[in-house]
């Protein structure tokens, strides 16, 4: 891992929108401000902090609300990637960060999208 020729494209992959954790990824002010309407569709709060949404999706895993999964050409989308908030837009693809997640929940969405094309 490391090279970014290493790393899939983030569409085929999106292994960083899925977690079990609901502090998963954080909110700020300035990022809420710039989800605009879509805002009160993807957040939550967590006392006074602010997180993007974990929805379940297949067999107990979890990813973000605002993760679009198309099973047929396995493809992850975000809805609101313009305006997504600050730690998405700082994870670059096949760095350190990119490699951790691939590294401890690759898996996930490879799971999620043999579970949908069965179920679809």
């Amino acid at each position: 891992m490391g090279a970014e020729g290493d790393a899939p494209d983030c569409r085929r992959c999106g292994t960083c929108c899925f977690s079990e954790s609901p502090r998963h990824a954080r909110v700020t002010g300035d990022d809420y401000e710039r989800l605009g309407d879509a805002a009160e569709a993807y957040v939550v709060f967590l006392g006074n902090e602010a997180f993007m949404r974990l929805e379940p999706i297949v067999s107990g895993l979890h990813c973000c609300a605002a993760l679009r999964i198309d099973p047929v050409d396995g493809s992850f989308g975000c809805v609101v990637y313009e305006r997504r908030p600050t730690v998405c837009r700082e994870l670059e693809r096949a760095g350190p960060a990119c490699d951790g997640e691939r590294w401890t929940k690759g898996e996930r969405p490879k799971r999620t999208l043999a579970v949908l094309r069965t179920t679809s």
